[in-house]
């Protein structure tokens, strides 16, 4: 009987051991596996971020500035004609073409480079008006 109860004590340590070594051993190959995939911080540059991220400016010069900020894809702010615009909403179409709208008011962005686009207001009763934006770094 002591036979029997020591072989299955030694069998138990003998797969625990196989389990806690596998277990190290898929450990490790998860760590290796997600350092060579993740960004590493600081390696990435501006002119690789994705989609619109970032602030855009321009038609500073010609009085009338114009800055546009983006979390992403996603319109977080619109200053034109002096203010911040309220109940602005946008949309990125698969081209990466963003339409922003607003009470009084619409735009339409299309990217030149990745630091680079133009943007055409259209306003009810005024001119269309057409500048040249650069993203901020």
């Amino acid at each position: 009987m002591r036979e029997r109860q020591a072989y299955h004590e030694s069998a138990t340590l003998l797969s625990k051991d196989m389990v806690m070594k596998f277990s190290i051993t898929a450990l490790l190959l998860a760590m290796c596996a997600y350092v060579t995939i993740a960004p590493i911080p600081g390696w990435a540059s501006d002119t690789q971020r994705s989609g619109w991220d970032g602030t855009w400016v321009g038609n500073w010069a010609n009085g009338n500035g114009a800055q546009i900020i983006f979390a992403g894809n996603e319109l977080i702010g619109l200053y034109w004609r002096g203010d911040y615009l309220a109940d602005t909403h946008s949309a990125v179409s698969p081209a990466g073409v963003v339409t922003i709208t607003w009470p009084s008011g619409s735009a339409t962005l299309t990217r030149d480079s990745e630091t680079t686009a133009h943007i055409v207001i259209r306003e009810p009763g005024k001119t269309d008006t057409a500048f040249a934006l650069k993203r901020e770094t």
